[in-house]
């Protein structure tokens, strides 16, 4: 299992919005492939994936910020791992 966080994006950046997923909820991911959107005040990230596994998405796109270093995915090695992590 592999934890998502939100990346610091700059020195003086330290929060952002999930604009949208580009992966759905216990889709398969590669690694370097785009998981999500981010937008701060000045522009807009895309969010590439480090893992190779099935992403669990535990922060939804809105309009809420998000902190860095905060949790908002899992990506599971296998289908059993994503099972244990979405009922958590």
């Amino acid at each position: 299992m592999h934890e998502v966080k939100l990346p610091k994006l700059g020195d003086q950046i330290v929060d952002a919005e999930i604009i949208e997923w580009s992966v759905g909820e216990g889709e398969k991911v590669s690694e370097h492939q785009v998981i999500a959107v981010l937008e701060t005040e000045k522009s807009s990230y895309d969010l590439e994936s480090e893992f190779t596994g099935i992403l669990h998405i535990v922060k939804q796109a809105s309009d809420e910020k998000v902190q860095a270093g905060e949790l908002i995915a899992v990506i599971a090695e296998s289908e059993e791992e994503y099972e244990k992590v979405k009922s958590m």
